[in-house]
Protein backbone atom coordinates (compact mmCIF):
# COMPACT_ATOMS: atom_id res chain seq x y z
CA UNK A 1 0.00 0.00 0.00
CA UNK A 2 2.81 2.50 0.85
CA UNK A 3 4.17 1.56 -2.53
CA UNK A 4 1.92 2.66 -4.54
CA UNK A 5 0.96 6.03 -2.62
CA UNK A 6 5.26 6.90 -3.19
CA UNK A 7 4.53 5.55 -6.79
CA UNK A 8 1.72 8.08 -6.96
CA UNK A 9 3.32 10.76 -5.46
CA UNK A 10 6.38 10.34 -7.58
CA UNK A 11 4.05 10.71 -10.69
CA UNK A 12 2.34 13.98 -9.24
CA UNK A 13 5.85 15.46 -8.48
CA UNK A 14 7.11 14.65 -12.12
CA UNK A 15 4.18 16.14 -13.68
CA UNK A 16 4.43 19.15 -11.96
CA UNK A 17 7.61 19.97 -12.65
CA UNK A 18 7.20 18.94 -16.37
CA UNK A 19 4.25 21.93 -16.18
CA UNK A 20 6.68 24.27 -14.55
CA UNK A 21 9.43 23.76 -17.26
CA UNK A 22 6.77 23.59 -19.97
CA UNK A 23 5.32 26.86 -19.04
CA UNK A 24 8.36 28.22 -18.30
CA UNK A 25 9.74 28.06 -21.75
CA UNK A 26 6.56 29.34 -23.32
CA UNK A 27 7.89 32.49 -22.73
CA UNK A 28 9.97 34.10 -25.35
CA UNK A 29 11.62 36.69 -23.64
CA UNK A 30 10.03 39.35 -26.29
CA UNK A 31 10.38 42.80 -24.37
CA UNK A 32 7.86 45.55 -25.55
CA UNK A 33 9.15 49.61 -24.67
CA UNK A 34 7.73 51.47 -22.14
CA UNK A 35 5.92 54.23 -22.73
CA UNK A 36 7.63 57.91 -22.05
CA UNK A 37 7.30 61.32 -23.34
CA UNK A 38 6.28 61.55 -27.30
CA UNK A 39 6.49 57.98 -27.59
CA UNK A 40 3.18 57.72 -29.69
CA UNK A 41 4.91 59.94 -32.21
CA UNK A 42 7.94 57.71 -32.33
CA UNK A 43 6.55 54.02 -32.32
CA UNK A 44 3.69 51.68 -31.94
CA UNK A 45 3.12 48.23 -31.05
CA UNK A 46 1.09 45.77 -33.49
CA UNK A 47 -0.25 42.71 -32.39
CA UNK A 48 2.30 40.15 -32.66
CA UNK A 49 4.54 42.27 -29.89
CA UNK A 50 6.36 44.23 -33.20
CA UNK A 51 7.74 47.96 -32.64
CA UNK A 52 7.12 49.59 -35.71
CA UNK A 53 8.54 53.18 -36.12
CA UNK A 54 5.74 55.75 -37.34
CA UNK A 55 6.41 56.58 -41.37
CA UNK A 56 8.74 53.32 -41.96
CA UNK A 57 6.66 51.29 -44.31
CA UNK A 58 5.85 47.78 -42.53
CA UNK A 59 6.44 46.07 -45.50
CA UNK A 60 9.57 47.07 -46.93
CA UNK A 61 11.37 48.17 -43.36
CA UNK A 62 14.16 46.13 -42.14
CA UNK A 63 13.28 43.92 -39.39
CA UNK A 64 15.95 44.01 -36.29
CA UNK A 65 16.00 41.49 -32.82
CA UNK A 66 17.40 44.54 -30.19
CA UNK A 67 18.45 42.31 -27.43
CA UNK A 68 18.41 43.78 -24.05
CA UNK A 69 19.43 42.80 -20.49
CA UNK A 70 17.18 41.33 -18.37
CA UNK A 71 16.26 38.08 -15.69
CA UNK A 72 14.86 35.72 -18.19
CA UNK A 73 16.89 32.38 -18.76
CA UNK A 74 17.40 32.45 -22.04
CA UNK A 75 17.44 36.41 -22.99
CA UNK A 76 15.36 39.20 -23.69
CA UNK A 77 14.65 40.71 -26.98
CA UNK A 78 12.81 43.65 -28.33
CA UNK A 79 11.33 43.06 -32.61
CA UNK A 80 11.33 46.11 -34.27
CA UNK A 81 11.05 47.26 -37.96
CA UNK A 82 12.21 50.65 -38.99
CA UNK A 83 15.84 51.97 -38.94
CA UNK A 84 17.98 50.78 -37.05
CA UNK A 85 19.45 54.10 -35.35
CA UNK A 86 15.40 54.46 -33.81
CA UNK A 87 15.07 51.25 -32.93
CA UNK A 88 17.98 51.62 -30.59
CA UNK A 89 16.93 54.85 -29.60
CA UNK A 90 13.64 53.47 -28.69
CA UNK A 91 15.01 50.35 -26.71
CA UNK A 92 17.38 53.16 -24.47
CA UNK A 93 14.70 55.81 -24.25
CA UNK A 94 12.56 52.52 -22.67
CA UNK A 95 14.93 52.40 -20.00
CA UNK A 96 16.25 48.86 -21.43
CA UNK A 97 20.17 48.27 -22.00
CA UNK A 98 20.87 47.22 -25.23
CA UNK A 99 23.66 44.25 -25.12
CA UNK A 100 23.05 43.94 -29.13
CA UNK A 101 21.23 44.31 -32.61
CA UNK A 102 20.96 41.90 -35.36
CA UNK A 103 19.01 42.50 -38.53
CA UNK A 104 17.53 40.83 -41.28
CA UNK A 105 19.90 42.16 -43.89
Amino acid sequence: MRRGLMKKESVLLAALLALFFLTSCASNGTVVPKAFPDANKMFSVNKGGTVEVVGADTKIAPTHWVFVRCNHWSGCYMRCQGPKKICKSIAIKSDLKVSYIQSNN
